[in-house]
Protein backbone atom coordinates (compact mmCIF):
# COMPACT_ATOMS: atom_id res chain seq x y z
CA UNK A 1 0.00 0.00 0.00
CA UNK A 2 1.17 3.52 -0.76
CA UNK A 3 1.09 5.98 2.13
CA UNK A 4 0.88 9.56 0.92
CA UNK A 5 4.03 9.99 -1.19
CA UNK A 6 4.94 6.32 -0.90
CA UNK A 7 6.89 6.51 2.34
CA UNK A 8 6.44 4.16 5.26
CA UNK A 9 7.69 4.96 8.76
CA UNK A 10 10.55 2.91 10.03
CA UNK A 11 9.85 0.96 13.23
CA UNK A 12 10.34 3.23 16.21
CA UNK A 13 10.73 6.23 13.89
CA UNK A 14 8.16 8.41 15.67
CA UNK A 15 4.61 9.39 14.82
CA UNK A 16 3.61 9.01 11.15
CA UNK A 17 2.10 11.86 9.17
CA UNK A 18 -1.41 12.94 8.24
CA UNK A 19 -0.94 11.58 4.73
CA UNK A 20 0.16 8.17 6.03
CA UNK A 21 -2.67 7.74 8.52
CA UNK A 22 -5.43 9.02 6.24
CA UNK A 23 -4.19 6.57 3.58
CA UNK A 24 -4.34 3.76 6.14
CA UNK A 25 -7.78 4.91 7.30
CA UNK A 26 -8.99 4.80 3.68
CA UNK A 27 -7.52 1.31 3.25
CA UNK A 28 -9.17 0.01 6.41
CA UNK A 29 -12.52 1.52 5.41
CA UNK A 30 -12.36 -0.48 2.16
CA UNK A 31 -11.92 -3.82 3.98
CA UNK A 32 -14.93 -6.19 3.96
CA UNK A 33 -16.23 -4.89 7.28
CA UNK A 34 -19.67 -5.51 8.81
CA UNK A 35 -22.07 -2.61 8.40
CA UNK A 36 -21.96 -0.03 11.17
CA UNK A 37 -24.58 -1.11 13.70
CA UNK A 38 -23.96 1.28 16.55
CA UNK A 39 -26.90 3.00 18.21
CA UNK A 40 -26.98 6.79 18.06
CA UNK A 41 -26.97 8.12 21.62
CA UNK A 42 -28.82 10.99 23.24
CA UNK A 43 -27.18 14.42 22.94
CA UNK A 44 -25.56 15.20 26.30
CA UNK A 45 -25.98 18.92 25.57
CA UNK A 46 -29.77 18.51 25.68
CA UNK A 47 -30.36 15.78 28.26
CA UNK A 48 -28.90 14.88 31.69
CA UNK A 49 -25.68 12.86 31.44
CA UNK A 50 -27.29 9.75 32.90
CA UNK A 51 -29.56 9.50 29.85
CA UNK A 52 -26.52 8.91 27.61
CA UNK A 53 -26.07 5.16 27.45
CA UNK A 54 -22.25 5.08 27.36
CA UNK A 55 -21.96 7.45 30.35
CA UNK A 56 -24.63 5.54 32.24
CA UNK A 57 -22.76 2.28 31.68
CA UNK A 58 -19.45 3.89 32.66
CA UNK A 59 -20.89 5.29 35.90
CA UNK A 60 -22.39 2.02 37.15
CA UNK A 61 -26.02 3.21 36.87
CA UNK A 62 -26.77 0.58 34.22
CA UNK A 63 -26.00 -2.06 36.88
CA UNK A 64 -27.36 -0.25 39.93
CA UNK A 65 -30.85 0.63 38.70
CA UNK A 66 -31.94 -2.81 37.34
CA UNK A 67 -30.44 -4.59 40.35
CA UNK A 68 -32.19 -2.23 42.77
CA UNK A 69 -35.54 -2.70 41.02
CA UNK A 70 -35.15 -6.47 41.05
CA UNK A 71 -34.21 -6.43 44.74
CA UNK A 72 -37.29 -4.38 45.60
CA UNK A 73 -39.48 -6.76 43.57
CA UNK A 74 -38.13 -9.83 45.37
CA UNK A 75 -38.58 -8.17 48.77
CA UNK A 76 -42.19 -7.32 47.90
CA UNK A 77 -42.80 -10.95 46.96
CA UNK A 78 -41.24 -11.97 50.28
CA UNK A 79 -43.68 -9.73 52.09
CA UNK A 80 -46.68 -11.06 50.20
CA UNK A 81 -46.08 -14.83 50.19
CA UNK A 82 -43.53 -15.29 52.97
CA UNK A 83 -39.96 -16.50 52.76
CA UNK A 84 -40.92 -20.14 53.27
CA UNK A 85 -42.67 -20.21 49.89
CA UNK A 86 -39.56 -19.13 47.99
CA UNK A 87 -37.04 -21.64 46.69
CA UNK A 88 -33.39 -21.48 47.79
CA UNK A 89 -32.50 -20.39 44.25
CA UNK A 90 -34.59 -17.26 44.76
CA UNK A 91 -32.65 -16.47 47.93
CA UNK A 92 -29.38 -16.88 46.05
CA UNK A 93 -30.63 -14.56 43.30
CA UNK A 94 -31.54 -11.97 45.93
CA UNK A 95 -28.04 -12.12 47.37
CA UNK A 96 -26.56 -11.65 43.89
CA UNK A 97 -28.82 -8.69 43.14
CA UNK A 98 -27.89 -7.07 46.46
CA UNK A 99 -24.22 -7.51 45.61
CA UNK A 100 -24.83 -5.83 42.24
CA UNK A 101 -26.59 -2.94 43.99
CA UNK A 102 -23.55 -2.44 46.21
CA UNK A 103 -21.18 -2.71 43.22
CA UNK A 104 -23.17 -0.18 41.19
CA UNK A 105 -23.44 2.24 44.11
CA UNK A 106 -19.70 2.09 44.82
CA UNK A 107 -18.91 2.66 41.14
CA UNK A 108 -21.35 5.56 40.92
CA UNK A 109 -19.86 7.31 43.96
CA UNK A 110 -16.31 6.46 42.91
CA UNK A 111 -14.18 6.74 39.81
CA UNK A 112 -16.81 5.56 37.35
CA UNK A 113 -19.37 8.21 38.26
CA UNK A 114 -16.74 10.93 38.53
CA UNK A 115 -15.36 10.08 35.05
CA UNK A 116 -18.83 10.07 33.49
CA UNK A 117 -19.70 13.46 34.97
CA UNK A 118 -16.31 14.91 33.98
CA UNK A 119 -16.69 13.75 30.38
CA UNK A 120 -20.22 15.16 30.25
CA UNK A 121 -18.95 18.55 31.45
CA UNK A 122 -16.10 18.47 28.94
CA UNK A 123 -18.43 17.60 26.07
CA UNK A 124 -20.62 20.61 26.94
CA UNK A 125 -17.73 23.05 27.39
CA UNK A 126 -17.85 26.21 25.26
CA UNK A 127 -15.33 27.14 22.61
CA UNK A 128 -14.88 23.93 20.59
CA UNK A 129 -11.64 23.66 18.60
CA UNK A 130 -11.68 22.38 15.01
CA UNK A 131 -9.20 19.63 14.18
CA UNK A 132 -8.67 17.08 11.41
CA UNK A 133 -8.86 13.36 12.15
CA UNK A 134 -8.14 9.94 10.75
CA UNK A 135 -10.25 7.03 12.01
CA UNK A 136 -8.37 3.74 12.36
CA UNK A 137 -8.89 0.40 14.06
CA UNK A 138 -6.36 -1.67 15.98
CA UNK A 139 -6.38 -4.37 14.59
CA UNK A 140 -7.85 -3.21 11.26
CA UNK A 141 -10.85 -5.57 11.29
CA UNK A 142 -12.99 -5.59 14.41
CA UNK A 143 -10.46 -3.78 16.59
CA UNK A 144 -10.48 -0.79 18.93
CA UNK A 145 -11.50 2.49 17.28
CA UNK A 146 -8.82 5.20 17.38
CA UNK A 147 -9.01 8.84 16.32
CA UNK A 148 -5.70 10.35 15.26
CA UNK A 149 -6.10 14.12 15.76
CA UNK A 150 -4.21 16.66 13.64
CA UNK A 151 -4.09 20.47 13.47
CA UNK A 152 -6.79 22.04 11.30
CA UNK A 153 -4.15 23.66 9.11
CA UNK A 154 -0.81 22.34 7.89
CA UNK A 155 0.03 20.03 5.04
CA UNK A 156 0.04 16.29 4.61
CA UNK A 157 3.34 16.01 6.48
CA UNK A 158 1.98 17.23 9.83
CA UNK A 159 2.15 14.71 12.69
CA UNK A 160 -0.72 13.90 15.06
CA UNK A 161 -1.27 16.00 18.17
CA UNK A 162 -3.00 13.12 19.93
CA UNK A 163 -4.61 9.73 19.43
CA UNK A 164 -7.91 9.08 21.23
CA UNK A 165 -8.92 5.51 22.01
CA UNK A 166 -12.72 5.51 21.87
CA UNK A 167 -15.04 3.64 24.17
CA UNK A 168 -17.09 0.91 22.46
CA UNK A 169 -20.34 2.24 21.04
CA UNK A 170 -23.67 0.86 22.28
CA UNK A 171 -25.13 -1.76 19.94
CA UNK A 172 -28.75 -2.26 18.85
CA UNK A 173 -30.77 -5.01 20.49
CA UNK A 174 -29.53 -8.51 19.77
CA UNK A 175 -31.31 -9.87 16.74
CA UNK A 176 -29.53 -13.10 15.92
CA UNK A 177 -27.11 -15.57 17.46
CA UNK A 178 -23.60 -14.20 17.67
CA UNK A 179 -24.61 -10.60 16.88
CA UNK A 180 -22.77 -9.18 19.89
CA UNK A 181 -19.50 -10.66 18.68
CA UNK A 182 -19.44 -8.29 15.70
CA UNK A 183 -17.59 -4.98 16.06
CA UNK A 184 -19.45 -1.71 16.42
CA UNK A 185 -17.85 0.47 13.76
CA UNK A 186 -17.84 4.23 14.22
CA UNK A 187 -20.36 5.42 11.57
CA UNK A 188 -18.33 8.37 10.23
CA UNK A 189 -16.03 9.02 7.29
CA UNK A 190 -12.50 7.54 7.62
CA UNK A 191 -11.07 11.06 7.78
CA UNK A 192 -12.42 14.58 8.01
CA UNK A 193 -12.93 17.32 10.60
CA UNK A 194 -14.07 17.15 14.21
CA UNK A 195 -14.55 19.51 17.13
CA UNK A 196 -12.77 19.01 20.46
CA UNK A 197 -14.55 20.29 23.56
CA UNK A 198 -13.11 20.63 27.06
CA UNK A 199 -10.32 18.72 28.73
CA UNK A 200 -10.31 16.16 31.53
CA UNK A 201 -7.64 14.19 33.36
CA UNK A 202 -8.89 11.08 31.54
CA UNK A 203 -8.89 12.85 28.16
CA UNK A 204 -6.37 15.71 28.01
CA UNK A 205 -7.26 16.33 24.36
CA UNK A 206 -10.97 16.74 25.13
CA UNK A 207 -14.15 15.06 23.86
CA UNK A 208 -14.48 14.81 20.06
CA UNK A 209 -17.71 15.68 18.26
CA UNK A 210 -18.27 14.48 14.68
CA UNK A 211 -21.46 15.28 12.77
CA UNK A 212 -23.22 16.34 15.96
CA UNK A 213 -22.38 13.15 17.88
CA UNK A 214 -20.00 12.88 20.84
CA UNK A 215 -17.51 10.02 20.79
CA UNK A 216 -16.34 9.25 24.30
CA UNK A 217 -12.59 8.72 24.77
CA UNK A 218 -11.35 5.92 27.00
CA UNK A 219 -7.68 6.84 26.74
CA UNK A 220 -5.59 9.63 25.24
CA UNK A 221 -2.12 9.38 23.73
CA UNK A 222 -0.40 12.77 23.63
CA UNK A 223 2.64 13.81 21.63
CA UNK A 224 4.94 12.75 24.47
CA UNK A 225 3.40 9.27 24.52
CA UNK A 226 4.50 8.67 20.93
CA UNK A 227 8.11 8.54 22.13
CA UNK A 228 7.42 5.69 24.58
CA UNK A 229 7.77 2.06 23.58
CA UNK A 230 4.01 1.51 23.74
CA UNK A 231 3.26 4.64 21.73
CA UNK A 232 5.79 3.79 19.03
CA UNK A 233 4.40 0.27 18.78
CA UNK A 234 0.88 1.68 18.35
CA UNK A 235 1.97 4.07 15.61
CA UNK A 236 3.90 1.30 13.83
CA UNK A 237 0.82 -0.94 13.84
CA UNK A 238 -1.45 1.79 12.50
CA UNK A 239 0.85 2.70 9.63
CA UNK A 240 2.02 -0.79 8.61
CA UNK A 241 -0.87 -1.81 6.36
CA UNK A 242 0.80 -2.62 3.02
CA UNK A 243 -2.37 -4.42 1.94
CA UNK A 244 -2.22 -6.83 4.88
CA UNK A 245 -5.77 -8.18 5.30
CA UNK A 246 -4.90 -10.84 7.84
CA UNK A 247 -7.62 -9.49 10.16
CA UNK A 248 -10.31 -9.82 7.51
CA UNK A 249 -12.63 -12.85 7.92
CA UNK A 250 -12.63 -13.36 4.15
CA UNK A 251 -8.99 -14.38 4.24
CA UNK A 252 -8.31 -18.03 5.23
Amino acid sequence: MMHGEGERPAPGGGAPTYAMLTAEARRQAALPRPAARSRREADVRRVPWWRVRTLRRMSGLSVLVPAALYTVLVLVVYGLVGSAALAPQALLTLVVSLALVVFGAVRLRGRGGASARALARAACAPGPVVRRYALLYDPPWGGIALLAVFPADGGDGVRPEAVLQLRPLPLPARRFLGARKLPADVPVEPFGELELCGRTDASPAGVPWIDGQAYWPERSYGAGDFETEQGRALMDRLSAGDGDDRWSPSRP
